[in-house]
């Protein structure tokens, strides 16, 4: 075992500090887009909602997202 260097000193103490309980509006922005995967469509990296979870019960709504792509931003 390597003997631990002087350079790695541990994380000071503070406060923990939560996010809290619900998002907020502050809380939603458009992710920059070199933050995100090249290609990726703009209306994806909007702040336009276009991914849901649907389901009868909390279980089928964890395990369903349905993705759509909002009116003004379908080429077709």
């Amino acid at each position: 075992m390597t003997a631990p260097s002087a350079d790695v000193t541990p994380d000071t103490q503070r406060p923990l500090d939560l996010y809290g309980e619900a998002l907020t509006a502050s809380d939603l922005a458009v992710i920059p887009e070199a933050d995100l995967p090249a290609g990726l469509p703009s209306w994806m990296r909007s702040d336009e909602p276009w991914a849901a979870r649907e389901g009868a019960d909390s279980e089928e709504k964890r395990a369903t997202i349905v993705v759509r792509i909002p009116e003004d931003e379908r080429p077709f």
